[in-house]
């Protein structure tokens, strides 16, 4: 049973918990189980990971990037896919962004049960060693951590930053 998302930095509870009610059916169709949610926070540990970046437009713009650690991405690909497929191959950047489209359909349905309409970007899919997302300034965050049979991963969850922040005119940036 996943837990309810905890307040965080005034990220939306709605999203956050349409997320957490998304991770747990998406991840149990796919791998069999649901992930456990848990208060790792490997936000420093340096080891390879890969992230996918599905950004959300509507009332509230947001972003959801999933974490994934080198060894939980190959037993997630083995799961997915039913065949081995090496960390460093682009089949596995094309395995977590697709693990990431997926989830981020199950993400719309979950916000359009709660009356909010959203759209979704295609995933963007990085792959390095002490990958860190930066948010704008102003930008509302969340972390969502799961264990589960294939290993650890998580979500970051970010609002937009404000409009009038990130306007420029003429060059120069506006005024707030």
């Amino acid at each position: 049973m996943i837990a309810p998302a905890p307040a965080s930095s005034d990220f939306p509870v709605v999203i956050a918990e349409a997320v957490q009610a998304a991770v747990g059916l998406s991840f149990e169709s796919i791998f069999g189980e649901p992930p456990a949610s848990t208060e790792v926070d490997n936000q420093g540990a340096s080891f390879a990971r890969m992230a996918s970046v599905i950004s959300f437009f509507g009332a509230q713009p947001w972003a959801l990037t999933l974490v994934v650690p080198e060894p939980t991405a190959v037993a997630m690909a083995l799961k997915f896919t039913g065949f081995d497929v090496t960390f460093d191959s682009s089949d596995m950047g094309d395995v977590i962004g697709e693990l990431t489209n997926v989830l981020a359909g199950e993400v719309v349905a979950q916000l359009a049960r709660r009356n909010i309409q959203a759209q979704m970007s295609l995933p963007t899919v990085a792959r390095g060693n002490d990958v860190e997302m930066l948010r704008g300034k102003g930008a509302a965050t969340q972390r969502l951590s799961y264990e589960s049979s294939q290993g650890q991963f998580w979500f970051e969850l970010s609002t937009a930053p404000s409009v009038q922040r990130m306007c420029r005119t003429s060059g120069t940036a506006a005024r707030a």
